[in-house]
């Protein structure tokens, strides 16, 4: 029973905390405006110049119940990085409450509601441990794609067309607005229209799901000179807090 419920914690973590992986396809035929694929690329590479910060997201996921009606859950998410090696999430919403660690040697989830803690090794840098957390366990962190050290790459993987839209203003700060479309998921993005091209909002359209369900993240408090203590990274068992295994993805 206590892997079962840790199992289904792990799905919903993935399923509505994350970005999504987009699928290799050799041979796809891009259709991408220069203009979208610069400021893409410009984003990229900044993001990659980053040693440590920190960010919030607010997000928002469409579910469908058997009814087939669509109805809309939501979460915050608070994010640390310290590169090479050091991430950490605390996520609250309408159904978690948990928090991510990964120190540079394991990865921790912790479930505040049921007390639940697991644990497992992982390589020594943030790309390695999350494919092999996403692989192995199918735990996903939130905004993986973006703080990839090829976010580019990983967004444009499975990208056949991108326009760029036009400037537009989320939470009182201007963006580029860009809009891609793969073979199954459409994505829009809005990337900072400064020297300081963050990613401010981004959503994404599942077209062939019924009811075309959509996940949205809007980006705030980013902490770009943030000064993080590796005690940040570090989990302490709460008093009563049980240990617990993943369920690999094959059981």
């Amino acid at each position: 029973m206590v892997k079962q419920t840790i199992y289904i914690i792990l799905i919903l973590f993935g399923t509505l905390l994350s970005f999504p992986v987009f699928a290799e396809e050799s041979g796809v035929a891009r259709n991408v405006e220069a203009k979208a694929d610069k400021i893409l690329r410009q984003m990229s590479e900044y993001m990659n110049t980053l040693g440590q910060f920190s960010f919030h997201a607010e997000n928002s996921v469409d579910t469908l119940l058997s009814t087939g009606q669509k109805i809309q859950l939501g979460r915050s998410v608070d994010v640390s990085i310290k590169r090479p090696n050091l991430l950490r999430a605390d996520i609250k919403g309408d159904i978690l409450d948990q928090q991510l660690f990964y120190n540079s040697k394991s990865i921790t989830l912790y479930g505040k509601k049921l007390n639940y803690y697991a644990t497992m090794d992982a390589p020594d840098n943030i790309e390695s441990a999350i494919d092999h957390a996403e692989r192995t366990f199918g735990l996903v962190a939130p905004g993986a794609d973006l703080i990839s050290r090829n976010s580019y790459g990983v967004l444009i993987e499975d990208v056949q067309s991108g326009v760029y839209v036009g400037l537009s203003t989320v939470h009182g700060v201007e963006t580029h607005h860009l809009a891609f479309r793969g073979e199954e998921t459409d994505w829009q993005i809005w990337i900072e229209n400064s020297e300081k091209p963050l990613p401010r909002k981004f959503l994404i359209t599942s077209r062939w799901v019924a009811g075309a369900p959509q996940f949205t993240a809007l980006f705030t408090d980013w902490n770009i000179s943030a000064q993080l203590k590796e005690s940040l990274f570090t989990f302490a068992a709460p008093a009563g807090a049980e240990k617990i295994d993943f369920l690999s993805r094959e059981n």
